[in-house]
């Protein structure tokens, strides 16, 4: 090799030893039971240096000359303490100053409401992440406190689905001031009837799943209608944001959840993970005093009813297939959701 050669090679060596090394980064927010946020984080590989995060009120909106904190990366965990259990926070993760990660707490501690989340954040195959902040979905919302009152408004909401049936609505009518409210029922099997047989022994925990099975069917084979009509309301950006809620916030919400996931490309084990969540986020004491009443295996019915199994959507996405043979059928024949729109609504929903 001649001298002009190596002194090229002496030359460019620096250059590559600087080049941008990439690093996969996980990130996640949640809350303590006292209210402050715990941000984690995992590089791959690992990365050496400082994580600064930034804090804002709304998402989006940092305030990028001030850091709130910071810690070392290989710590991979911080607290941010808070002194307002009201006022959700947002961050922003930046790792060395670059790798900007935008994470949030998804589920929000409510005095009345059960299983109130946000369904930002989720990536989907290409890496998109969907905004935090625009879809939120829970269980009923109409016996609010005044704190929980603060938290919807704050959030910023402009459209709650009630996917509650007409029975469900003359029982427990629904308003929130200043929400544009959209009833559009969903059946979800005879509850009143469920809870007789429970009483009377003859509904068993097997019975429990078979039952729930068969909801999740007949969402695919007699409220397709119904769900494609839900879908046009996601559309229109002046809706959002939306929250989407029926009695538990676990059904019927979990399977429209589902099917908008589906549709922002949101790989399968990523929405059955949402779904799942519901299992965390419902206390079935509620159902205490129905429940103290009933046999042991009538109880064990009843906490199976109560709670989400990935068998129950599994049975919904293999009657779409069974039916349309796959999801891109159900969507333009069953959901009659162009491909047009799919693209309007990854534009709107991801970032």
């Amino acid at each position: 090799m001649n001298d002009y050669l190596k002194l090229i090679l002496i030359c460019l060596l620096p250059l590559v030893g600087c080049a941008d090394q990439p690093y996969e980064i996980t990130s996640v927010c949640i809350r303590d039971n006292i209210g402050n946020y715990i941000l984690k984080w995992e590089t791959n590989p690992p990365m050496e240096g400082t994580m600064r995060f930034y804090v804002a009120d709304t998402p989006g909106s940092f305030d990028m000359s001030q850091p709130a904190g910071y810690a070392d990366i290989k710590d991979e965990v911080t607290t941010y303490i808070t002194q307002d259990n009201l006022k959700r926070k947002f961050f922003r993760l930046t790792f060395n100053g670059h790798h900007p990660q935008d994470i949030a707490a998804r589920y929000t501690l409510m005095d009345s409401i059960q299983n109130f989340r946000d369904v930002g954040g989720y990536k989907n195959i290409k890496g998109k992440e969907i905004k935090w902040g625009e879809i939120y979905r829970s269980g009923f919302i109409g016996k609010y406190t005044d704190r929980d009152s603060t938290r919807i408004s704050d959030a910023g909401i402009k459209t709650i689905i009630d996917l509650r049936t007409e029975e469900e609505v003359k029982e427990n009518p629904l308003f929130f001031p200043h929400i544009r409210i959209v009833h559009i029922p969903i059946p979800a099997g005879d509850r009143a009837e469920i809870l007789q047989r429970m009483e009377n022994n003859k509904f068993r925990s097997r019975d429990g799943f078979l039952f729930m099975e068969d909801v999740y069917i007949k969402f695919v084979t007699q409220n397709t209608e119904d769900f494609a009509q839900i879908l046009q309301l996601f559309v229109d950006e002046s809706n959002y944001p939306i929250l989407v809620q029926d009695d538990l916030g676990k059904d019927r919400t979990g399977y429209l959840i589902s099917l908008v996931m589906m549709l922002l490309d949101i790989p399968y084990e990523t929405i059955v993970k949402d779904y799942m969540e519901s299992n965390q986020y419902i206390n079935p004491l509620f159902m205490s005093n129905k429940a103290k009443s009933l046999s042991w295996d009538a109880q064990e019915a009843m906490t199976t009813m109560l709670a989400v199994n990935e068998s129950y959507l599994e049975a919904a996405y293999n009657e779409i297939n069974r039916k349309y043979g796959s999801f891109k059928e159900f969507r333009r024949e069953g959901l009659l959701f162009s491909t047009k729109n799919k693209e309007k609504l990854k534009d709107m929903l991801l970032e």
